[in-house]
């Protein structure tokens, strides 16, 4: 009966060294799982977001100016506060997520040179009418209820200096029609 005790024992003793590594290892492998995943986390590749969901927050309307619509007799039709787009960076990013603009706000490109502008809504929430307007202050083409984050190009049919963007709808409300003038002024 001694004997049979002993290896109980031994057993016993066995048992209790296999224990504590095995512990050891899983703790050793929990560990190893901790580090890979924070390391995975921190070297992960950042998704862009102005490229596929536009500025993470929408800045506020901001006004620098101000414009008003005449008709071909000069007789005011509407005016509204404007913010205005003069470089790179400003013409690049417009109206790109923002979630809201009152009625009689705008946004004024200008561009650096007469052109056939052509401009896209990518990242724009809004529908947006797009007036395009020569270098002598007359609209030359209108571009109504663009599609917000549609690719497609919505472009001038003829030279282009300056593109207000407003609400979609602005243009039929006020009866804006290509040949009124727009007379703009920088605060």
């Amino acid at each position: 009966m001694k004997k049979s005790m002993s290896k109980k024992n031994r057993f016993a003793d066995q048992n209790k060294e296999a224990q504590p590594k095995s512990k050891r290892r899983l703790q050793i492998g929990v560990s190893l799982a901790v580090i890979a995943v924070a390391l995975i986390i921190i070297f992960m590749p950042k998704k862009n977001t102005t490229e596929t969901s536009g500025p993470a927050i929408a800045p506020m309307f901001k006004k620098e100016g101000g414009c008003t619509i005449s008709n071909r007799d000069n007789k005011p039709i509407v005016s509204l506060d404007i913010e205005i787009a003069d470089d790179d960076t400003r013409r690049e990013i417009g109206l790109m997520g923002r979630p809201v603009m009152e009625e009689r706000q705008g946004m004024l490109f200008l561009l650096e040179q007469e052109q056939i502008a052509s401009f896209w809504m990518k990242n724009t929430i809004l529908p947006l009418d797009m007036i395009f307007i020569n270098r002598d202050g007359v609209i030359v083409t209108i571009c109504r209820n663009t599609t917000p984050f549609s690719e497609q190009s919505y472009s001038a049919t003829a030279m282009t200096l300056l593109v207000l963007e407003v609400n979609a709808g602005f243009t039929d409300k006020f009866g804006i029609k290509e040949g009124d003038r727009l007379s703009w002024n920088k605060l």
